[in-house]
C-alpha cells in the first residue's frame, strides 16, 4: 500500500497519556505536505485504526483519535 511506512510510524507514536495526536507533528511534515497527512488520516480512518477528528490547513493540524483496533 501507498502509506504503510507513515501509518506504521503513526501507530508507533501512540502515547500512554492520550489517544489523540496530530499526524503532521508526528510525521514532521512541512505545511506543504498537509494534503498527504490528510490522505494518511483518511486511509487510517478507512481501516478503522483512527477516527479523523479535526483538520485545519492554516493551523497545520490533522488530529486523529486511535480506535480500539489500533491499540491492540
Amino acid at each position: 500500500m501507498e502509506f504503510e511506512k507513515e501509518i506504521a510510524a503513526v501507530l508507533q507514536s501512540r502515547r500512554s497519556d492520550t489517544d489523540m495526536l496530530n499526524i503532521i507533528e508526528v510525521l514532521r511534515f512541512a505545511p506543504d505536505n498537509f494534503q498527504r497527512a490528510f490522505d494518511i488520516a483518511l486511509e487510517m480512518d478507512r481501516r478503522n485504526l483512527v477516527k479523523l477528528l479535526y483538520s485545519n490547513f492554516n493551523a497545520s493540524k490533522v488530529i486523529v483519535e486511535f480506535t480500539l483496533l489500533a491499540k491492540k
